[in-house]
């Protein structure tokens, strides 16, 4: 007589729409210009500006420290703009090193993202401030420099080069 045990198959599937969504989303971070975030976050900076400005908002402090020099350390909401632009530069130059396809789509998007830099550069008042000017160059060297190193990181993978064979 067989008693009645749930099957453990349905359980080893239910999972399997999770994980796909899990690894969609990872996808989409792999092809998606991270720099998006710190320009986004710059935009709602500016957005919410109010009466004084985008660049009074980007000089407010959100700490500081005394000093052994006996002056202080004063660390604004600009500063962490363009800490967190730092961060995602050093990832997308390591994005950069992979030679699958879904580099090209990045380099592609990072193209757009700069172009947009630009125009609202130019366009928009909240955005001529040194903080956006140097999260737009941030995004330049992303462009200039994701496509040099998927080419060193190709020509790596494929051993063309100086010292190869010999």
């Amino acid at each position: 007589m067989r008693a009645n045990v749930p099957s453990a198959l349905p359980c080893a599937h239910a999972g399997q729409g999770a994980r796909q969504e899990r690894l969609a989303m990872l996808r989409a971070l792999i092809v998606a210009p991270l720099l998006i975030i710190p320009v986004c976050l710059y935009l709602l900076v500016s957005l919410t500006a109010g009466q004084g400005g985008t660049q009074a908002r980007l000089d407010g402090a959100l700490f500081s420290l005394p000093m052994m020099s006996g002056g202080r350390f004063v660390f604004a909401l600009g500063d962490l703009v363009l800490l967190i632009g730092l961060i995602f530069l050093f990832v997308e130059i390591l994005k950069a090193a992979r030679t699958k396809g879904d580099a090209i789509v990045n380099h592609s998007l990072s193209m757009v993202l700069l172009l947009f830099s630009v125009i609202g550069f130019l366009a928009f008042p909240g955005f001529g401030t040194s903080v956006f000017f140097l999260l737009m160059v941030m995004t330049l060297l992303d462009v200039v420099a994701g496509p040099i190193v998927s080419i060193v990181a190709a020509r790596r993978d494929f051993g063309i080069g100086e010292n190869v064979g010999g």
